[in-house]
């Protein structure tokens, strides 16, 4: 145990390094190397909570970020460093790499979501029931995505749309087939986990900016935990301040609410306010950004 623990923590550190040369290199070049062709972006965030899609995954982080592309092409690695909680006794770190065509305000891609945890890369195969059921197997994820971004087309509806489903990696349906025994695990089904959200960024005097958002999943997936069909799971509000520095960076400071309403029923209506690692359905979080 002790090994496989010295094995994880240096394998953290060497991602760590990995990541922040990454993005230092990016940011370099594409400084230096000014192709009126080439779009690129570098930068980072700290917040106070791990959000997204309306769950929390962990607290206090720092999210760096770096993207390049050419002609509509482009590629983009963006890190999650932080903790799953506030002691930073345990860390969460994740890698998630983007590859994306945007042409008109339609954007298409494909994410690879890695969680660093020991397994493989790129490990996609299904598990046996006995790995599945030790949690001794891949956890990374492969996801596609089409967004279209209204305002690139229509300047006065900052509309966005997007859809993504997971196709590859860790989502999988358990199945209880057994009549003589429904709680013996039988099988596991890939579940396309598949997520729909809707956004609006209305701008408002002095660079701020608040931006409602509603996400949602049409069945039994990865975000209800493959327990209801259809659910709305992301109503939130995020409210952003920009400033720009002389055309060279800008400090963007937010704040985000978020409910998780997929949980809410007649015998449980208010969300619950504790601090746990992924059920927690009444969130909140603030940040700060700079971008180049």
């Amino acid at each position: 145990m002790k090994n496989v623990i010295n094995r994880a923590l240096a394998a953290k550190k060497k991602i760590f390094t990995l990541v922040v040369a990454t993005l230092t290199a990016a940011s370099s070049f594409a400084w230096e190397y000014e192709n009126p062709g080439v779009e690129w972006s570098a930068g980072c965030e700290f917040t106070t909570a791990y959000l997204w899609r309306g769950m929390r995954y962990g607290g206090m982080a720092f999210q760096p970020d770096a993207s390049i592309g050419y002609g509509g092409l482009s590629i983009e690695a963006w890190a999650n460093i932080g903790a799953v909680d506030n002691s930073f006794k345990e860390f969460d770190p994740e890698l998630d790499i983007t590859l994306q065509y945007s042409v008109a305000g339609l954007t298409v891609g494909y994410t690879h979501y890695y969680y660093f945890d020991g397994t493989k890369y790129f490990g996609y195969k299904k598990p046996s029931l006995a790995a599945y059921e030790a949690e001794k197997y891949p956890t990374c994820q492969g996801e596609v995505f089409a967004k279209f971004e209204f305002g690139e087309i229509f300047e006065k509806i900052p509309l966005t749309v997007m859809w993504s489903t997971f196709v590859a990696g860790d989502d999988w349906k358990e199945l209880y087939e057994n009549p003589e025994d429904p709680e013996e695990l039988t099988g596991l089904k890939r579940a396309f986990s598949s997520y729909l959200e809707v956004s609006y960024k209305a701008p408002l005097p002095l660079g701020f900016s608040i931006t409602p958002t509603v996400g949602m999943t049409p069945w039994a997936s990865f975000y209800n935990f493959y327990e209801k069909k259809f659910s709305v799971n992301n109503v939130s509000l995020r409210a952003d301040w920009e400033l720009n520095v002389k055309d060279i960076f800008t400090i963007d400071v937010y704040g985000i609410a978020m409910l998780n309403t997929a949980g809410i029923n007649k015998d449980n209506v208010w969300p619950s306010v504790k601090n746990s690692y992924n059920n927690q359905r009444l969130n909140l979080a603030a940040g700060v950004g700079i971008w180049f």
